[in-house]
């Protein structure tokens, strides 16, 4: 009874893949991220952190691989939040980048070889036929 969610999750992923919904999935899911680090590292490292404001920024910039430098956690819980949040952002822009190469590529096949193929395929049979023609 307990992996009828886990099973509905699966299946609710592998057709957002399939259609390539996945997107709003990934942005949500980083952006709770953002904030949920900006929040946590703002609790447990208030003297570093002293805003929410401070924390968000700091947090978008980690996730974003950007990274200013501008602001860094001290702490090393905060390191261990910061490193988790590296981890989300690097894995999260290389997930993006194959999900857009994957639908380029899709949309590509398509459209294109196959109408082109089926066009090469007719002058084919259009120069195999004439070359009979002319054999006979």
């Amino acid at each position: 009874m307990a992996l009828q969610p886990i099973k509905f999750a699966i299946r609710r992923l592998e057709s957002a893949l399939e259609t390539g919904r996945i997107l709003r999935y990934l942005v949500g899911s980083v952006a709770f991220m953002a904030v949920a680090s900006a929040v946590i590292i703002r609790i447990f490292d208030h003297q570093d952190f002293p805003s929410l404001g401070l924390a968000l920024w700091w947090a978008v910039s980690t996730v974003t691989t950007v990274g200013y430098g501008d602001v860094v956690p001290v702490q090393p819980f905060g390191r261990a939040v910061a490193s988790v949040l590296m981890i989300v952002g690097f894995a999260s822009l290389s997930l993006l980048t194959g999900i857009v190469a994957s639908l380029l590529v899709s949309k590509r096949f398509e459209t294109g070889p196959t109408a082109e193929l089926n066009e090469i395929e007719k002058r084919l049979a259009e120069i195999e036929r004439l070359l009979h023609r002319q054999a006979d």
